[in-house]
């Protein structure tokens, strides 16, 4: 008999409990937005594991599917992937990756370098801004804000209200509704939305000319290997391509630049991140480049950015 899921209960790692019915071993809830589905979707690749994948559109895809009654049965706190082995819930990509990693040893890279790179590249903790100066995943987060407004603006209000009342997370509620109502004027000059994205950019200089030096004379993060870090930095140098900011790292930093090119050849970012694209995905981003240059308070943030040189 099927176990439900307790309201109460910290979501993180591996549940005793099922959540689904599905004959396959493997099933992904995922997002073809989401950086972590997508890390996660490269790890499943990259271990040559077949999976059933079930799209969940979450509201930066124009819908709020992770709000529905049948996924917060799969995950109360609505929030996508969610990995499912044998019908068993694995919470948080981090704990998911770190699964598979334990069941599938030795197959993706385990290192202090691995570790350390992986960590880096990642978002952590609760609220981003803590964290810009010692992990770039907490500044890419903040530099997404502009996409957030490109494709957010075009949903109705209705169904941002619907939103706001039962996201679980409140506070990502309120600054996605501020992205809706506001638009691009959460970056007028001097505005907090602005400080942070200069100051996360500030940041991410540095973390992306300390990734060039480590890069000297390597293939990967961990030498010959592919690992987990160069997954997470591949998620993370294609965000910064569709916000336009990759060419102002890979212009300077000639091993990035090599890097990245090696990451793109990869089948699994053909068959995990370009191939999962969507009509909103790719209108997004298009319509961000575009509104860079139309939209003044915009070009005052991307050429701040420009004018602002590397370490």
């Amino acid at each position: 008999m099927k176990k439900k899921n307790p309201k109460n209960k910290d979501l993180i790692g591996k549940q005793k409990y099922t959540v689904s019915d599905s004959n396959s071993e493997w099933v992904l809830y995922h997002n073809n937005f989401s950086l972590c589905s997508r890390k996660v979707r490269i790890c499943l690749e990259e271990y040559k594991i077949d999976y059933l994948p079930v799209h969940i559109h979450i509201i930066e895809t124009k819908d709020c599917e992770n709000l529905s009654k049948d996924f917060l049965k799969i995950n109360p706190k609505a929030t996508v992937p969610v990995l499912l082995h044998n019908n068993q819930p694995i919470y948080e990509s981090h704990e998911q990756i770190r699964y598979l990693m334990e069941t599938f040893p030795n197959k993706l890279g385990e290192s202090e370098t691995v570790d350390y790179w992986n960590k880096k590249g990642s978002l952590v903790g609760d609220d981003p801004v803590s964290g810009i100066k010692e992990y770039a995943g907490n500044c890419v987060s903040l530099l997404t804000q502009p996409l957030f407004v490109s494709m957010l603006r075009k949903i109705s209000f209705f169904k941002f209200l619907n939103y706001f009342i039962k996201h679980p997370s409140k506070f990502r509620a309120l600054n996605f509704t501020l992205y809706r109502l506001l638009g691009y004027s959460v970056f007028n000059k001097n505005s907090p939305h602005q400080r942070v994205a200069i100051k996360a950019f500030e940041n991410l200089k540095s973390h992306m000319t300390s990734l060039d030096g480590h890069l000297e004379n390597k293939i990967w993060i961990d030498g010959d290997k592919f690992s987990i870090a160069d997954i997470t930095w591949m998620t993370l140098l294609h965000r910064l391509d569709e916000v336009n900011l990759v060419e102002l790292f890979t212009e300077k930093l000639n091993n990035l630049r090599d890097y990245y090119s090696r990451l793109k050849n990869r089948e699994s970012f053909s068959s995990c991140i370009i191939e999962f694209s969507s009509e909103t995905i790719d209108s997004g981003t298009k319509n961000l480049r575009e509104d860079i240059q139309k939209v003044s308070n915009l070009r005052q943030l991307y050429n701040s950015f420009e004018s602002n040189p590397l370490p």
